[in-house]
């Protein structure tokens, strides 16, 4: 049992609220801790006696004084709070704010996607960048046809076309 476990036990023991049962059970555990049941219980009540007839709690004098003292703490903490209509954020500047987001995101998307119909726009779009071999024997060029939209990289010199390049 635990020292918690114990204390309540203790004062429910104290206070009768424990069956016939369980304090006969709560004693024998006393007993085997090395306190004697009556000796503690007599202790116990003449203390508490003793601590409600000569309680040193001095009675408050001035009840007016000290509720004035907490209005005045309660009032200093709430003034030091920051608030929302008093920071720089309000409400007209938090609209304001979202209609220049709203205006900004407009002018960018205005400004980087591309404009025109499908029609104008070609629907592939390739370009070489590098055309070289690293076989001095072989030369490469790019052949690039607009009315069909067609590029065509030119090899010459080069032997044979390995079977995996064939086209299916």
């Amino acid at each position: 049992m635990t020292t918690s476990d114990f204390e309540q036990k203790f004062t429910a023991w104290l206070d009768g609220r424990l069956n016939v049962a369980d304090a006969e059970a709560f004693e024998r555990e006393m007993k085997d801790r090395g306190f004697d049941p009556e000796t503690e219980r007599d202790q116990s009540t003449r203390l508490g006696s003793l601590l409600r007839t000569h309680s040193t709690t001095p009675g408050m004098t001035n009840g007016d004084f000290f509720n004035h003292q907490i209005r005045h703490r309660i009032a200093q903490a709430s003034a030091s709070q920051p608030r929302l209509s008093n920071s720089w954020w309000t409400w007209p500047r938090l609209a304001l704010a979202g209609a220049c987001s709203l205006v900004i995101a407009g002018a960018l998307f205005t400004a980087l996607i591309p404009h025109g119909s499908a029609a104008d726009r070609e629907p592939y779009y390739a370009t070489v960048v590098d055309a070289r071999t690293f076989e001095p024997t072989i030369s490469a060029s790019t052949v690039y046809d607009p009315g069909n939209n067609v590029t065509v990289l030119w090899l010459d010199g080069l032997d044979y076309l390995p079977a995996d390049y064939a086209i299916q």
